[in-house]
């Protein structure tokens, strides 16, 4: 995106500002996946709990990619544009980045039933006065980007994103009359004692037999 070296509009200010949380987000994303190949080994056998682990990379990586692409409440600039910062995609790039962003919308930070895939088998057992029930929960621990080329591959897509808002945002930058830009959070979360809410919480009885995690 061409930018003279005029002073900064209102509507280029607000740009900026949406272009650096993006920046934000596709950088944690970056981390997250990088991270992610940097722990998994595709040759071994892992446990319920260390694939576990290797999702919560992966729903960060979905995530933070997928909320650069979201809309959300504020200016007209509410979602970040790939034609906004010169960035053409390949037919293959594209399938793989409407992937990322379906898979942010349907099944890592909404619940959507059609990418769900979870298991009850109930145990039941006859016990005194009636049956009692024993329900265990299974959850698919597969990885969506544990196979190594399809990680790499994202990897690159993610850098050139990243590269395209990174010159787009210089070329901004280049029309500020102020050296710095800081974007705060417009709400302050509600204070609370947790040391407080833990002495309640240990006071409580708990009654029956919870449906525990392994972790």
């Amino acid at each position: 995106m061409e930018t003279d070296k005029t002073t900064i509009t209102n509507d280029e200010r607000d740009l900026l500002k949406r272009l650096l949380i993006a920046h934000a987000d596709l950088q944690m994303a970056l981390s997250a996946i990088t991270f992610l190949g940097e722990e998994l080994d595709p040759e071994a056998k892992y446990s319920t709990i260390e694939l576990r682990r290797f999702k919560c990379f992966e729903t960060t990586f979905i995530v933070s990619y997928g909320r650069a692409f979201t809309k959300s409440k504020g200016s007209r600039h509410d979602q970040l544009s790939l034609r906004g910062i010169g960035v053409k995609l390949t037919a293959k790039e594209r399938a793989l980045h409407e992937l990322i962003v379906n898979l942010r919308q349907k099944a890592y930070a909404h619940s959507d039933e059609s990418f769900a895939h979870v298991r009850m088998d109930v145990t039941h057992m006859d016990i005194p006065g009636g049956t009692f029930a024993f329900p265990h929960l299974q959850f698919d621990h597969g990885l969506e980007f544990g196979e190594l080329f399809k990680r790499i591959a994202t990897m690159e897509l993610t850098h050139k994103i990243i590269h395209g808002l990174a010159k787009t945002i210089r070329g901004l930058a280049e029309k500020l009359p102020e050296s710095s830009v800081y974007v705060r959070p417009s709400s302050a979360p509600i204070e609370v004692d947790y040391r407080e809410m833990l002495a309640e919480g240990a006071s409580l009885t708990v009654i029956g037999t919870p449906v525990s995690p392994d972790v």
